[in-house]
């Protein structure tokens, strides 16, 4: 049986062989990657190319893109040494933080607004998140990233574009193509102390006939994680001496505790997997994926104190965790009707399964379908205007029983359903619901230095009313240096579907939609050649927050009421032919939260009386990357990312110690847990030869200071947190 330590086996073999035969034979065969994008192109020829970006329907030059967009090329990607999509989007996405959650996924957030069903994940423009109960779920978490072109990230409100849930951000992954890989190239990584090993293929070719071609990749690692002595747990409180086996943990100290688990340890131990395959002919553009992956989640609270305080389960011996996997096929065509009149036509289907272990009972168990189809249709009918309009149809299967899961049972679960019961789970019902769109865009090029942006969306859910995502945005360039962007949208987000649907059935009727009203000022200046300048002032004046109200066994859709934010960022990107530096600010400072008359939030403590931050957001971020070629064999990389503090999490804790009965009191004058975290990565890449590169990367490298520096927090933090493990990683990348 070919098993999977056979195939990492297999993988480094390969590598370690190749790199043997290039040292001794000095063998130096031409680059075959030799076709031209736009991230090969200079900053003159950026200026006037029309590019089709993440940001809009219709083409446009870069400049000129309504929104504040930060791309991560490949390079930048391999530079980083990142171990996931939330180490790498951590590192180079201004005012985006990574937090920890204690029973489900970690969370990413942008510009004080965090959640998974808060974004839209995309890859090639496709909307990958799952629907059911989380949101954005799959990609984020694997250390595999060997297939990704670039990501463009689409900082602040996206539902204009691409729908419902896009309220923070948008985040779009593109794979390599036969246009933009030829070749073979074989990867193996592997890190030390936070332990993982990982093998990556990808082979690029182009027809013959050179009207299109193949990309294939597939990778697989195994990721165990760090433990308890490099990667410690901090509570906020004592446990006392009588309290089993966390006896005697004072405040501060790390936990001790053999069900612990080790940070970063994959669901199940499985691991992860991801697979892409692409051809391209013509006008036709198909794809197939398929991902798998999933984590083991830390202690959180209730479940560790309710064993210590002796009002909970007693059995600690595994921790909280989720998995996934998912398989997407793609077909889409690009129909030219006139020089200036296209249509795009896709159709997709996409399979998702999920389950999650919460105190050591299966409360999530289930798969969800979606068929997908889109039409738009792009005209340009003169030099000033540029038309897009188009519609979509997303039909879903939910309620489905999980193929295959070792503890599944014969019907799928899901925890709203029995949300009283920790040893019954009620089956979860079958249904399915379909999602309308219709949606446009008007670029009018008034004259060289006014450009406008008019956009909108409708969606219609079965569960919802009409949602409306319109978008304005007044583009200036008053000079050949200096653009001025003036943004005005509403994004939108409906319930989760095993919300909108246990709604229904309790009579609630069509739930009302999530809204977000922002307004955003941005502007770029090209200095010089070699330096960028930007900066952005954006207005959240008003954010209508909907929730999941649990009552008993039933439940129903609630206004938690509306949040107002103000922030500010500010960005510098110098780059030479050796040196490349890029830093970063963000601020985000909330103004007002008006709460709904008995409902409860962890969002802030304000509406308590008690502060007025976020309770889950570094008012202040910074970050900086840096990057130097020593000479032609050696280049340098870094990165420093720093949270600056945590006021709002402290108010929070301060409210909580009076609200939740049961719980221990935090610790007097405690305050590491609301202290700054500080994330310093070196790494160096060594080229022998054009076909070989080496790299090697320190990770979190203050812990070896203090771990306190490199703690991650937690969403609805009582004080604790844990802290990531310095740790180091090693890659070997040969290409033939």
């Amino acid at each position: 049986m070919f098993t999977e330590k056979r195939l990492l086996f297999v993988c480094v073999l390969t590598t370690l062989l190749a790199f043997a035969s290039d040292v001794l034979l000095s063998a130096q065969p031409q680059d075959t990657n030799d076709s031209k994008d736009v991230f090969d192109m200079s900053i003159e020829e950026l200026m006037n190319v029309e590019i089709v970006s993440s940001a809009t329907l219709t083409k446009t030059k870069p400049r000129l893109v309504p929104a504040a967009v930060t791309t991560v090329t490949d390079e930048q990607i391999r530079a980083s040494g990142a171990r996931s999509l939330f180490e790498l989007l951590d590192i180079y996405v201004p005012n985006l933080q990574w937090i920890r959650h204690h029973w489900e996924a970690d969370h990413m957030g942008l510009r004080g607004i965090y959640g998974e069903s808060k974004y839209l994940l995309l890859v090639n423009g496709r909307v990958m998140n799952e629907r059911t109960h989380y949101g954005a779920m799959s990609e984020r978490d694997l250390v595999l990233l060997g297939d990704i072109h670039h990501i463009d990230i689409v900082r602040g409100p996206g539902s204009a574009l691409y729908g419902p849930g896009a309220i923070s951000m948008v985040i779009n992954i593109i794979t390599y193509n036969a246009d933009t890989f030829k070749g073979t190239e074989v990867t193996t990584r592997m890190g030390a102390v936070e332990e993982f090993y990982a093998g990556e293929f990808k082979h690029g070719r182009k027809f013959d006939s050179n009207d299109g071609g193949f990309f294939l990749y597939g990778g697989i690692g195994k990721y165990l994680g760090a433990n308890q002595d490099d990667a410690p747990q901090i509570f906020a409180y004592d446990f006392p001496d009588a309290a089993g086996q966390a006896a005697g943990t004072r405040a501060g100290d790390p936990l001790r505790h053999p069900g612990i688990n080790r940070d970063g340890e994959t669901h199940r131990n499985l691991p992860p997997v991801k697979l892409h395959a692409q051809v391209t002919k013509g006008n036709w553009d198909m794809w197939a994926r398929y991902t798998r992956g999933g984590k083991q989640g830390v202690w959180d609270i209730q479940n560790l104190t309710s064993n210590v305080y002796g009002w909970g389960f007693s059995d600690l011996s595994l921790p909280n965790t989720y998995g996934y996997q998912q398989a997407t096929a793609y077909i889409g065509y690009k129909q030219e009707l006139a020089e200036n009149l296209g249509i795009d036509y896709a159709f997709s289907y996409n399979m998702q399964d999920f389950e999650r272990f919460i105190e050591h009972r299966m409360r999530d168990a289930y798969r969800e379908d979606e068929y997908y189809g889109k039409i738009l249709l792009q005209w340009q009918p003169s030099d000033k205007h540029k038309i897009a309009v188009g519609s979509e149809i997303s039909h879903k299967e939910l309620g489905i029983k999980s193929p295959g899961w070792p503890t599944q049972r014969d019907y799928a679960r899901s925890s709203i359903w029995s949300p009283t019961s920790w040893i019954v789970i009620n089956p979860m019902p079958r249904w399915a619901t379909n999602l309308y769109s219709l949606f446009g865009e008007h670029q009018w090029t008034i004259n060289d230095k006014w450009t406008t942006f008019i956009g909108a969306r409708f969606d219609r859910h079965t569960y919802t009313s009409w949602m409306f995502s319109p978008r304005l945005a007044v583009v200036h360039t008053p000079t050949d240096k200096d653009t001025f962007k003036l943004m005005w949208s509403r994004s939108v987000r409906a319930n989760m579907e095993e919300e909108l649907k246990a709604n229904a059935l309790a009579g609630g009727g069509d739930s009302d939609p999530e809204k977000l009203d922002s307004i955003e000022l941005r502007y770029e200046r090209q200095q010089n050649k070699n330096l960028d300048l930007a900066a952005s002032v954006f207005v959240h004046y008003n954010f209508e927050l909907i929730g999941w109200n649990q009552v008993g066994s039933a439940g129903n859709t609630t206004n938690i009421g509306t949040q107002r934010d103000y922030g500010f960022e500010l960005e510098a990107s110098y780059h030479t032919e050796r040196t490349r530096l890029v830093a970063s600010h963000g601020y985000t400072k909330l103004y007002d939260f008006f709460l709904t008359r008995g409902v409860n939030t962890n969002i802030t403590a304000d509406p308590y009386g008690i502060g007025d931050d976020l309770a889950d957001w570094s008012n202040h971020i910074s970050k900086l990357t840096f990057q130097r070629k020593l000479n032609d064999k050696w280049t340098f990389d870094s990165s420093l990312r720093v949270y600056w503090g945590f006021p709002g999490m402290k108010d929070w804790g301060r409210h909580s110690d009076s609200a939740v009965a049961g719980f221990p009191v935090i610790k007097d004058g405690w305050q590491r847990g609301y202290r700054g975290n500080y994330y310093l990565n070196l790494g160096l890449q060594y080229k022998p030869s054009k076909n070989l590169t080496i790299g090697i990367t320190g990770y979190n490298l203050l812990g070896i200071i203090n771990k306190d520096l490199n703690k991650r927090n937690y969403t609805g933090s009582y004080g604790d947190y844990r802290c990531q493990a310095p740790a180091l990683g090693v890659s070997l990348t040969y290409k033939f």
